[in-house]
């Protein structure tokens, strides 16, 4: 009996051994076997995309999955570079061990092709595009490449005309030629902005529909109210050419939201600097140790630096705090998110928070040193 339990213990061990043996067999990567992903061709030869549709979808990018012969973490990136360049500065437009489909956004897609230009140094111009699929497999080292779609697309230019209102105070000379303004972004009654008022704010200014003197648009405070507190986040106006100076404030930022119906103006943000902060190079190290405050151009409501980075990560910060700080979800959007990745390099930095629908960064070495 006991021989008979010792060879049915070796038999079952063997056929165990087997098996396991099988098993491994058929989850060895095989490249010859291994087939990439696909990627459909696009509806559309061109598109054109309209900055008034920038959150509306550009178009969708679709791809069947690879087949690597074996149940495999497989992660597929969804790869644009210009068409020609063979993805020599190709940008990842979606990493996912999942999804089999992306749609950027207009926005965002026109913001990822800028980019691209400054790093080409091209101008402005429609551009054909090419895309591609790269996966790669958890427990392989080779990486699968799918077939390469095109589409032409014209961008727009990141400037726009908006209508808008005027801030007129001590902190221009009280000159129409020097105002600052509010813009509204939707066409519509909300009025929105970063003012720039140096050391002046809390000397006084108005607010004005149109830059002359006028009764109907020419708001300020009603002298017959409760002065507002001081840095108050909301104040009635009232439209009169009696009305008040507004001296409320007294920092250097602030990013209004007025509305022309009900005269109420809002703070939304109020600062005296914003900077980059990191572990991007020598200039920016140590998330705070080393940071570079961002000039103001008025003309573009735009904060910019030139900065020289390494590979890292960086974000932005108001008044060298975390009390609010803007990091990035989706490449050139701007958030309360994740760290934006760098890769080393000369860079004019460019942060625009005007509008808090829309708040953007820029990366251009183009742009560098100018």
């Amino acid at each position: 009996m006991k021989l008979f339990n010792y060879i049915f213990a070796l038999g079952s061990a063997a056929l165990l051994f087997s098996a396991c043996e099988s098993n491994l067999d058929k989850v060895v990567y095989n490249s010859n076997t291994a087939k990439p992903a696909v990627l459909q061709t696009l509806k559309q030869n061109s598109y054109v995309l309209n900055q008034d549709n920038m959150q509306d979808g550009a178009f969708t990018i679709t791809w069947s999955k690879p087949n690597v012969g074996y149940q495999a973490e497989v992660t597929s990136a969804l790869q644009m570079d210009l068409d020609g360049k063979n993805f020599a500065n190709a940008i990842t437009l979606s990493s996912t061990k999942t999804d089999s489909t992306y749609t950027p956004t207009v926005g965002e897609l026109n913001n990822k092709i800028l980019s691209m230009l400054d790093n080409y140094n091209m101008d402005l111009t429609p551009v054909k595009l090419a895309f591609r699929v790269i996966s790669t497999i958890s427990n392989a080292s080779d990486t699968l490449v799918s077939n390469v779609v095109n589409t032409t697309v014209t961008p727009y230019s990141a400037e726009k005309d908006y209508p808008k209102i005027y801030v007129i105070g001590d902190y221009c000379g009280w000159n129409w030629d020097n105002t600052q303004h509010l813009f509204s972004f939707n066409s519509d009654a909300t009025y929105q902005g970063i003012i720039d008022f140096g050391t002046k704010a809390a000397n006084g200014f108005k607010i004005s529909g149109q830059a002359a003197w006028v009764d109907a648009v020419n708001w300020g405070l009603d002298s017959k109210a409760i002065a507002p507190t001081s840095e108050a986040s909301s104040i009635q106006l009232i439209a009169s050419g009696g009305s008040g100076n507004i001296q409320a404030y007294s920092k250097r930022f602030y990013r209004f939201t007025y509305n022309t119906s009900s005269l109420v103006l809002k703070k939304d943000l109020s600062f005296t600097t914003l900077s980059i902060v990191g572990d991007a190079g020598s200039e920016v190290s140590g998330w705070g140790a080393k940071e570079v405050d961002m000039n103001f151009d008025p003309k573009t409501q735009r904060f910019y630096a030139d900065v020289d980075l390494s590979n890292g990560e960086i974000k932005f910060r108001i008044d060298h705090a975390w009390d609010t700080a803007f990091g990035s979800k989706t490449d050139g959007l701007l958030d309360s998110g994740d760290n934006i990745k760098v890769t080393a390099g000369k860079y004019r930095i460019y942060v625009n928070i005007n509008n808090p629908n829309n708040m953007t960064y820029k990366l251009s070495t183009k742009d560098y040193g100018k």
